[in-house]
């Protein structure tokens, strides 16, 4: 259970930093789509690092860090590709 929750936790905190960064790149007075395309891929990387974290945490068998860490770049992930079609295609 307390996987469970922490996955839950990461996927819910993955969203809310997602949501903040991109309202930011949004708000910039200068062309938008440069900042959505600058944080996606602040998003992107961070969401790789934190897969590769939790897979090195999933090895050791530390599975609810690994829970977080995982759930924690599912929706920034999902999200930017999301925008970043909708924005350049």
């Amino acid at each position: 259970m307390p996987v469970a929750i922490a996955g839950v936790g990461g996927l819910i905190l993955g969203h809310i930093v997602w949501l903040l960064g991109i309202s930011l790149a949004r708000a910039a007075p200068s062309a938008v789509s440069t900042w959505v395309l600058a944080v996606s891929v602040v998003f992107l990387l961070g969401a790789a690092a934190a897969i590769s974290q939790a897979r090195q945490l999933y090895e050791r068998r530390e599975l609810t860090r690994a829970a977080f860490l995982a759930g924690l770049s599912v929706s920034p992930v999902l999200l930017t590709l999301v925008v970043l079609g909708v924005t350049y295609l």
